[in-house]
């Protein structure tokens, strides 16, 4: 007898491989938009409602959340059927003068509460609320009093509008997830399980585990290094944080700063190069440009993003003593038979720099990345592996997808409304014509916005409210979209919903509102960076090459003066007007233009001051030390027993 567990079970693996097969064939045999993209949507969340279930206890109540279930797995299906019976129509109508059928409107209406549902689901409340204010105000705009109020939308519009065409729910995030996301999720997914990921954790162990502060130390590069792969900052914080949170607790962190460390770590994936997050890619077709130029701009804002975390976690080593430990490199499983599956990201890397396209690149990364393993028997795998990859990538790619295409909602509404542009004349008027007063404001709105929203929902809605505004005043486009960007992936450790610092959290048994302030404060290190590339965007890789080196140069010194600031330690504890001095040449540094006099000017400050604390201010001032016992020793075996029991606490869960 078939039992409902089973049955459940069977139609999940059928549809998921189905819809990996679905989106597999899109590389070779693309299909038209108006096909790709609602089939796409309507799969993803066909899975996503058997992935994520109904719990309900009482029997009667599961009975009947089973039946919805089915319900609307059927409904999903009976959709994607809808649009591919109606191609031929939705590609020859013309939009808002053809017209809507009573059965357009019954797919619109009952895709989108599945959708919203599905929302629900997959990230919570937060994003749902904003969504139905939008589809409120869509509808009862005319009830809204001016200046924001319009006439609204009847349901043929809203209908038109959302599900008939290239824009609303099968827009631009739609395609995104297709024809880039879809394909660094499965070769982050390939990678990460054929021994990729913890090869990675191996060799930031290897690198900094036996550092000052190389606790931390080797939890900011082990997440730098498989934020390349992930681009997700909670996948990061899972993946990394198991071992090095452990780590860092064995050091004498407590367990809300080992959190907090590995949050911001893993948020700083987002911002890495090649794969950063899925609001790259959002930001490459939304500008019209190859998605190598958006992981161009990205190299110098992540490498000072990991630069002013490691100035600040070396400096609070040095001055307290704390997340240093003597760690047996020695008990680590050996990285040479290992280093061949390095292949894969350097094939990628390759391809992308060498002009091919980021989903050509990342398929056959992917399938290079699969073979690799293959290539030495300490690393090959059995079969079963390709089935938990089969399944895995299709989990992340619905999860991610229907939060992502459903914010073309939001889209739609605020640009068919006039809301944007409002929004835009508002910010200005507010912001009074002042370049700094509106970014300030706009930094405010974007950590708003990203508590408890994806990154790339904060993005897409940042860029479309705020980016309009900061081109008005002249900022570059690309500089305008990375400043919104930045503040959107901070958002990911700022209280009071921050996703990578509750992971965190989970992971350490921590308090997680403690875990989000700290995770906050070490964040603050990063928070001039975007100011930099908006006075001056060669620190997008804009320019020629000498430039950028020199530029960069100066970025990278100024988020050192920056740390120095925050910490009040370099080389010995500072006084408050070394603070202050140091807190002057790194503003001038980011808001002057590079490679002018001044510039070179505050350059020659921050050396003359770093000279001043390590030769100078040594042989005049005695600098009150702690005894700093000597550092724990901890051994590899020990950190992989302390993280699986961490990893069994927090899913017991």
């Amino acid at each position: 007898m078939i039992t409902y567990p089973k049955l459940h079970r069977l139609l999940f693996v059928i549809l998921a491989l189905g819809y990996f097969a679905f989106l597999l064939k899109q590389f070779y045999w693309p299909d038209p938009p108006m096909l790709a993209a609602p089939v796409h949507v309507f799969l993803a969340m066909a899975v996503t409602t058997l992935m994520i279930p109904f719990k309900f206890t009482s029997p009667t109540a599961r009975f009947v959340g089973r039946a919805v279930e089915l319900a609307m797995v059927i409904a999903c299906l009976l959709i994607a059927v809808h649009y591919v019976r109606e191609l031929n129509r939705m590609e020859t109508r013309l939009p808002y003068v053809d017209d809507v059928f009573m059965i357009d409107k019954a797919v619109f209406v009952v895709g989108t509460l599945m959708l919203l549902e599905g929302i629900r689901r997959c990230v919570g409340w937060s994003l749902l609320i904003m969504i139905v204010a939008f589809l409120a105000y869509a509808a009862f705009g005319f009830l809204v009093p001016q200046p924001i109020g319009f006439s609204g939308f009847d349901l043929a519009q809203l209908t038109d509008m959302m599900s008939m065409n290239t824009d609303g729910l099968f827009g631009i995030t739609a395609t995104t997830s297709i024809n880039f996301v879809f394909y660094f999720i499965m070769f982050g997914a390939v990678f990460a399980a054929t021994g990729g990921g913890a090869l990675f954790i191996d060799i930031a162990m290897m690198a900094a585990g036996r550092l000052t502060g190389g606790a931390a130390k080797a939890a900011l590069i082990a997440s730098g290094l498989f934020g390349t792969i992930s681009g997700s900052a909670v996948s990061n914080v899972v993946a990394t944080g198991v071992l090095t949170i452990p780590l860092m607790r064995r050091a004498g962190y407590s367990a809300e700063q080992a959190a907090a460390t590995e949050a911001i770590a893993s948020t700083g994936g987002q911002l890495m190069p090649p794969v950063m997050g899925i609001a790259a890619f959002v930001m490459a077709d939304m500008l019209g440009v190859p998605y190598t130029r958006i992981a161009l701009a990205g190299i110098i804002p992540a490498f000072a993003f990991y630069g002013a975390l490691y100035v600040i976690i070396d400096l609070r080593a040095r001055k307290t003593g704390v997340g240093t430990v003597n760690f047996d490199t020695s008990t680590l499983p050996p990285l040479g038979p290992r280093l061949h599956l390095l292949i894969g990201p350097l094939s990628l890397l390759g391809m992308l720099f060498a002009g091919f396209s980021a989903p050509f690149a990342a398929f056959y990364a992917s399938a290079i990345a699969l073979v690799t393993p293959l290539l030495r028997k300490s690393t090959r795998f059995d079969l079963a592996k390709l089935y938990e990859i089969a399944l895995d990538v299709p989990k992340q790619m619905a999860t991610l997808s229907i939060p992502l295409c459903t914010i073309g909602i939001i889209m739609a509404v605020a640009t068919q409304s006039n809301l944007a542009l409002k929004f835009v004349t508002g910010l200005t008027v507010l912001g009074g014509g002042y370049l700094y007063l509106s970014l300030f404001l706009i930094v405010i709105g974007c950590l708003i916005m990203g508590m408890g929203l994806p990154t790339v929902a904060a993005y897409i809605i940042g860029s479309v409210m705020f980016v309009p505004a900061l081109v008005g005043m002249g900022v570059d486009r690309l500089a305008a979209n990375f400043f919104v960007m930045f503040f959107c992936v901070l958002s990911m450790v700022t209280p009071p919903v921050a996703l990578a610092s509750f992971a965190a959290a989970g992971l350490a048994g921590a308090n997680t509102m403690k875990t989000g302030m700290l995770a906050t404060g070490l964040g603050a290190v990063s928070f001039l960076i975007p100011f930099g590339f908006v006075t001056d965007p060669i620190i997008l890789w804009s320019g020629p090459i000498t430039s950028i080196l020199i530029a960069f140069f100066g970025m990278m010194c100024s988020t050192v003066a920056w740390a120095v600031f925050i910490q009040g330690y370099f080389h010995q504890n500072l006084t408050l007007a070394e603070r202050l001095i140091f807190l002057a040449i790194c503003v001038g540094i980011v808001l002057v233009h590079s490679l002018t006099p001044v510039w070179f000017a505050l350059l020659a400050a921050f050396w003359v001051m770093t000279g001043w604390c390590f030769l100078i201010r040594p042989r005049f001032f005695k600098d009150e030390r702690h005894v700093i016992a000597p550092p724990p020793s901890v051994s590899g075996e020990e950190i992989f027993a302390n993280a699986n029991t961490a990893h069994e606490s927090t899913t017991g869960d």
